[in-house]
């Protein structure tokens, strides 16, 4: 079916792919039957494209407005729906006051499985999600199509969401075969899940996994969506998503469900510059599901990126090769805490490269001198072990609707780019422009610190433009302007990153 469903979405030039179409006849097998403007509002489509759609659909003799008994036929054995609970389907993604019943009483019956859970390890960034957020979170994989006929990864499973996923599948579709795949380093967590999984007869494997090596290549494109909740820093997250990458099936619309500490505007511009980079794009962001137990530094919450893949996917982080970087709070940030005995005064240092690195296992231990377990803080220190400041700063210029004559004349953009790098005051190393048949500039001026280039189509009136710059003297908006001002272009298009952070 999968097959045809690619014909279909070739044959209509469909550019949100065949995964719409399998959203489309899901909502017409559980809701029985759809108007064209309802599937139109379930599938996010025009509807002179849904009508289009249907149209496919009959052809193949699946129905148009309902199913028809083949059409049941065919869904039911591609999405393994066989002894399926509709009702309990149509209740969780349509009727909100029973979804809270259904939480609250899943919650009180599994509750006592969650509690079980090792205690967060803090040194790799675990912070325990509630019950009721792994659940929210295992919702999710049902509201986006991500729970029938597909692969799972848990990239990182402390939060117990595979628990929740195979519950929720089990209890909709007792029969499906869809796998979930639980990857960890911490022996721990895969231990404790792996025993549930026997007892309660749940579809999860569990392996481990440090996220710092290459991804194993049985689990490389492999799966359709991914759950994650990455370590608190930028590096961190970068590596996690690039793994993701790396595991996900090379198709665009696959979902990568990403937990990630709310962080200030800055840092959540940084992060979304990478995101754009690696080539999601960003369904949404969801700031009323995280919600952790303890989990001070994260205030107790973070949001849930919902991401989609593209066909333009880059792991920043290839695949093949170890990562040697610390990726860490803890190994980023070298916090140290001098706690003293309440009893004895005894003074003790906790922290990275210290016998005791929490608070946790002192207070376990107690006091060396005197064994009391009770302490208060005296002083505390953070040391940042990366430079805070980038490496860098590249400016991006897309130069449109520009004077074709200007374009091709090698001298004026000589003249225009080496005048650029005045602007700022820069020291010019060396400059070298060319011009080609038969038409076309390239040049480069080399500047201390930094360097200005461009790349000239005469024919489209288009000139790419790089202006970078590692000095932190150097002002880039006084080149990009005067550039800009030179070419006279009737559309710019600017892009900022800073590099080497």
């Amino acid at each position: 079916m999968r097959q045809q469903l690619q014909e279909i979405a070739a044959a209509m030039q469909l550019e949100e792919h065949y995964h719409t179409l399998e959203k489309a006849l899901l909502a017409l097998y559980f809701h029985k039957n759809c108007t064209t403007k309802s599937l139109a509002n379930i599938t996010d489509l025009p509807i002179p494209i849904v009508s289009a759609m249907k149209k496919e659909f009959a052809k193949r003799g699946w129905g148009k407005h309902s199913l028809t008994k083949k059409g049941q036929l065919a869904i039911e054995q591609y999405f393994q729906l066989s002894g399926v609970n509709i009702q309990l389907y149509l209740q969780l993604t349509t009727d909100e006051s029973f979804r809270r019943e259904w939480m609250t009483e899943t919650i009180s019956k599994l509750s006592a499985i969650f509690d079980a859970r090792p205690t967060a390890d803090v040194t790799i960034d675990q912070a325990k999600c509630t019950v009721e957020t792994a659940f929210k979170r295992a919702l999710l994989a049902l509201e986006y199509n991500m729970l029938f006929n597909k692969r799972i990864l848990c990239l990182g499973d402390d939060d117990f969401i595979s628990i929740a996923l195979a519950f929720l599948l089990k209890k909709i579709a007792p029969n499906s075969t869809t796998q979930i795949v639980v990857l960890d380093i911490d022996r721990r967590i895969l231990y404790l899940i792996s025993k549930i999984a026997k007892e309660y007869e749940l579809q999860i494997k569990t392996d481990y996994y440090n996220v710092q090596e290459p991804l194993p290549k049985i689990y490389a494109l492999q799966f359709d969506c991914v759950f994650t909740d990455t370590p608190y820093t930028l590096i961190g997250a970068q590596l996690f998503l690039s793994r993701t990458i790396n595991a996900l099936k090379p198709e665009a619309m696959r979902h990568v469900f990403f937990s990630y500490a709310k962080r200030s505007y800055p840092k959540q511009w940084q992060l979304q510059q990478r995101l754009n980079a690696m080539g999601f794009v960003i369904d949404s962001i969801k700031n009323d599901i995280n919600t952790y137990e303890g989990a001070q530094i994260l205030g107790a919450k973070s949001q849930l990126f919902v991401l989609q893949t593209t066909d333009q996917m880059t792991a920043c982080i290839p695949r093949q090769l170890k990562f040697t970087r610390p990726i860490y709070t803890g190994e980023i940030e070298r916090k140290s805490v001098v706690y003293q005995c309440t009893h004895c005064q005894h003074a003790l240092t906790i922290g990275h490269g210290y016998p005791f690195t929490t608070i946790a296992q002192l207070q376990s231990m107690g006091c060396p001198s005197c064994k009391n377990k009770k302490f208060s803080q005296i002083k505390r220190t953070v040391q940042k072990t990366q430079s805070q400041h980038p490496a860098g700063h590249h400016i991006l210029l897309e130069l449109h609707d520009c004077n074709a004559s200007l374009l091709n004349d090698v001298q004026e953009i000589k003249t225009i780019m080496c005048k650029a790098a005045y602007q700022d005051k820069a020291m010019i190393v060396t400059e070298k422009f060319q011009r080609f048949l038969p038409y076309g500039v390239s040049g480069v001026v080399i500047i201390q610190d930094s360097h200005v280039t461009i790349h000239t189509w005469p024919e489209y009136g288009y000139a790419a433009i790089d202006v970078f710059t590692c000095s932190r003297k150097l002002d880039l908006q006084k080149t990009v302007q005067y550039i800009t001002e030179q070419f006279n272009a009737g559309n710019v298009i600017q892009h900022y990153s800073q590099r080497g952070i």
